[in-house]
C-alpha cells in the first residue's frame, strides 16, 4: 500500500498530465456545444466581421431535419465465427450470449442515443465494465455496458487510435455520497471540477455531484492499468486494474475476506485488521472440466511423484527389479492462468474516418454554413412581412373607428373630404429569399447525400415507383461507409464483452438457444468450456474467434419487407410443396423467428395436425394385412 506522500505524487503526475491533455482537447469539446445547439435549434447568427450575434426571429432546422432522416434504430446482431472446426457449438454459444445481454443491458436506447451523438459529433464511445453487484440469482457479477459522450472522454494528445494510446481520461459527474459508499473514503464538500463532464460548459454545478477523473493508461508489462480520483482524494490505483484480484492481510499477506461496509476482517493468521486487493495470475479450477480432446481435468490432482528416500539419505529400491519406489504425489487444486481482456475498456464508433482525428466527420461541422444562412433568410422574410400591411390615408382631423364591428362609422366635415381616404397595400417581395433559402437547404442535402425519396417525400424527379425506390437506393448507398463504421463498431464491442465474460464469468450465465426448427433450448454460457491444452501440454483460455455483424440484421429491422420475401419464397417452392403440411409448419416457424403476430399459435396447430397425421399414418399401417410371401411359380 502506497503512503500518502506516494499517493499525493502520483495523483499531481496525473492531475498535470489531465490538464495538459485537456487544454489541447479544449477547442474540440467547445465546438461539441456548439454543434448541440446547432441540432436543438439555436436563434444566434453570427456577425460579419466579428460583431455581436444576432438573435433569429425565425428558425428552420434543417440540422435536425437531415440527422434524424438517418436514425436506424436497428441494432446489428453478433455474427461470431470459429476459426478451428470443433470451436463451432462455442461459436453459436457466445451469441447466444451476446443477444441473451442485448435484450438485458437495453442496446436499443443506446442505440437511439449514439445514432445521433455519432452524426452531430463525428463519434460516441461505449465503456464496459464488469459489475461484481450485479448478475442473477446464482451469478456474482455481470457486463455494465454504457455510453461515455466524446466530452467525456480525454485522449491523449497527437494520438488517433484508443489501442494505441498510452493512456486516456474519462471524466464523469457523479454522485458525492455514492462514491463515498462505493469506495470507504470521505470526499471534501467540492462541486464538480468539470461541468463539460456533464451538459454544457457554460452550464452551472449542481450541489451534491463531483467529478470523478479516470485514467486508463498501459503498464510496463503491456495490460491496462487505472488510477481514479476525486479532488485531493484518490479512489482507485490499479497497476493492472483487469488483473482477477484477491483481498490478502496488509501485514502478513494471508488470504481474508473482502470487506464489508468498508471495514476489513480480522486476519485469521496474525490477527490484524488492515486489507488490501493485490492482482494474481493463477487461479484454481473450481470444478471438473471436460476439454475439447475429451480429457477430463480434474479439480484437485495429484500432484509428481516422490521417490523414497532411506534414514541413509540413498534412495529406495525394489530388490526384484532396482527401480526406485516412487510415493504417489498429494493432492492439490489444479492451477489455471488468469485471463486477462488487455484492451482499454472504451469503444469508439466513428461516423466516418476522417485522417489526423480521432473522431470521425462530423455531419453538423459540413452544413453549418446553410444552416446559418437558412436563418438569416428565415428571419429576413419574418421580418418583411411583418413590416408590410395596408395603410389608410385620411383627411386632416377626421378618425376612424378601430372596433371589431362590421359597421363603421366615418364622420366627413364635407362631401370632398370622402376623395381623399384611400387604403395602400404593401406587400414585400419575398421570393427572392425564399428561393436562396431552399438552395441552401438543397445544398446541405446534397452535402449529406440525402434525397427526398430517401426522406419518404414527394420526389418528381421519380416518375414510377421503381425510380423512387432506384433514388432511395442511391442515397443509401453515399451513406454505406456510415453503416460499414457502425458495423464495425459493434463487432469490436461484441469482442470486448465476450473477452470480459471470458476473463470475469465464474459462474455459467444462462441463456437461451434456438434450434434448426426454431425450437428453444435452454442452456448456459460456461467460461470453463474455453479452457485448451496446447501442444506443450499446458492450459490456456480460446479466445481464437472472428466477431463480425450479421448483414441480415437490418433487414430484419423491416419486417414488412421480410414477411413479403418469405411468402414469396413459399409460393416458388422453396419450403416444400404448397398446402403441405410440413411446408406450412416451415413456413410458420420461420414467421415466428421474425415476429409475426400470432406465428406461435398457428404454428402450434400446424405441429398438432403433423403429429395426427403421424398417428394415423401409423394406426393404418398396424391396421393393413400382412403381404403373403414365397415365390412365383
Amino acid at each position: 500500500m502506497k503512503d500518502k506522500g506516494q499517493d499525493r505524487k502520483r495523483r499531481a503526475f496525473w492531475q498535470a498530465r489531465l490538464d495538459d491533455a485537456r487544454r489541447q482537447y479544449a477547442e474540440k469539446r467547445a465546438r461539441m456545444d456548439r454543434r448541440e445547439d446547432c441540432y436543438k435549434g439555436t436563434k444566434q447568427i453570427p456577425a460579419a466581421g466579428g460583431g455581436a450575434a444576432k438573435a433569429a426571429g425565425n428558425v428552420r432546422n434543417i440540422v435536425y431535419e437531415l440527422v434524424e432522416s438517418q436514425v436506424d434504430a436497428s441494432v446489428p446482431q453478433p455474427k461470431v465465427t470459429a476459426i478451428h472446426p470443433e470451436d463451432r457449438p462455442l461459436a453459436r454459444k457466445i451469441e447466444a450470449m451476446l443477444l441473451a445481454q442485448i435484450r438485458q443491458l437495453n442496446f436499443k436506447e443506446m442505440n437511439d442515443e449514439q445514432e445521433r451523438t455519432v452524426p452531430i459529433q463525428g463519434g460516441d464511445f461505449w465503456q464496459v465494465e464488469w459489475d461484481p453487484a450485479a448478475g442473477f440469482h446464482c451469478t456474482m457479477g455481470d457486463l455494465a455496458v454504457s455510453l461515455r459522450h466524446p466530452k467525456q472522454v480525454i485522449p491523449q494528445p497527437g494520438v488517433y487510435e484508443l489501442e494505441q494510446m498510452d493512456y486516456l481520461f474519462v471524466l464523469v459527474s457523479q454522485s458525492r455520497r455514492a462514491l463515498e459508499r462505493r469506495y470507504g473514503v470521505r470526499l471534501p464538500e467540492e462541486r464538480e471540477s468539470d461541468v463539460a463532464a456533464r451538459t454544457s460548459a457554460d452550464a452551472d454545478t449542481v450541489e451534491g455531484l463531483v467529478t470523478q477523473n479516470i485514467a486508463y493508461y498501459r503498464n510496463s508489462a503491456g495490460g491496462v492499468g487505472l488510477f481514479s480520483w476525486v479532488g485531493d482524494v484518490t479512489l482507485e490505483d490499479m497497476e493492472d486494474y483487469q488483473a482477477r484480484r484477491q483481498w490478502v492481510c496488509a501485514g502478513c499477506g494471508a488470504p481474508v475476506e473482502p470487506p464489508k461496509n468498508g471495514e476489513a476482517a480480522r486476519c485469521p493468521v496474525c490477527g490484524a485488521r488492515g486489507a488490501r486487493s493485490v492482482p494474481v495470475e493463477e487461479q484454481t479450477l473450481p470444478r471438473d472440466v471436460t476439454l475439447p480432446g475429451g480429457e477430463v481435468l480434474p479439480a484437485m490432482g495429484r500432484g509428481p511423484a516422490r521417490p523414497v528416500v532411506n534414514p541413509d539419505g540413498t534412495l529406495q529400491r525394489d530388490e526384484a527389479t532396482g527401480e526406485v519406489i516412487l510415493m504417489p504425489g498429494e493432492m492439490r487444486p489444479t492451477v489455471l492462468p488468469a485471463y486477462s481482456p488487455r484492451h482499454y475498456p472504451l469503444v469508439l464508433r466513428r461516423n466516418v474516418r476522417l485522417f489526423g482525428q480521432l473522431l470521425g466527420a462530423s455531419d453538423v461541422d459540413v452544413i453549418e454554413d446553410q444552416q446559418i444562412a437558412i436563418n438569416k433568410y428565415g428571419t429576413k422574410i419574418q421580418e418583411k412581412l411583418l413590416k408590410g400591411g395596408s395603410y389608410v390615408t385620411l383627411p386632416q382631423g377626421v378618425n376612424i373607428e378601430t372596433t371589431d364591428r362590421e359597421l363603421k362609422i366615418i364622420r366627413l366635415k364635407n362631401p370632398a373630404d370622402k376623395a381623399l381616404i384611400s387604403v395602400l397595400n404593401i406587400q414585400p417581395d419575398t421570393s427572392r429569399d425564399q428561393q436562396m433559402l431552399e438552395v441552401n437547404y438543397s445544398w446541405a442535402k446534397s452535402t449529406l447525400g440525402i434525397t427526398d425519396a430517401f426522406q419518404g417525400k414527394y420526389d418528381s424527379s421519380a416518375v414510377s415507383g421503381v425510380a423512387k425506390q432506384f433514388s432511395a437506393n442511391q442515397s443509401a448507398g453515399r451513406l454505406q461507409s456510415k453503416r460499414e463504421m457502425k458495423n464495425q463498431a459493434y463487432a469490436r464491442l461484441y469482442r470486448l464483452m465476450f473477452q470480459f465474460m471470458l476473463a470475469y464469468s465464474d459462474e455459467p450465465y444462462p441463456m437461451i438457444l434456438h434450434g434448426p426448427d426454431g425450437a428453444v433450448e435452454y442452456a448456459h454460457f460456461d467460461r470453463y468450456e474455453f479452457l485448451k491444452r496446447d501442444a506443450a501440454g499446458a492450459l490456456y483460455w480460446n479466445d481464437e474467434f472472428l466477431f463480425d455483424v450479421d448483414p441480415a440484421s437490418n433487414l430484419a429491422s423491416n419486417r414488412e419487407n421480410l414477411w413479403t420475401m418469405i411468402d414469396q419464397k413459399y409460393q416458388a417452392g422453396a419450403f416444400g410443396p404448397m398446402g403441405e403440411t410440413k411446408s406450412l409448419y416451415r413456413l410458420w416457424t420461420l414467421l415466428a423467428e421474425t415476429g409475426y403476430p400470432h406465428a406461435e399459435a398457428m404454428k402450434a396447430s400446424i405441429r398438432g395436425e403433423m403429429e395426427q397425421e403421424e398417428q394415423n399414418g401409423a394406426q393404418q399401417a398396424d391396421a393393413a394385412p400382412p403381404q403373403e410371401g414365397g415365390a412365383v411359380q
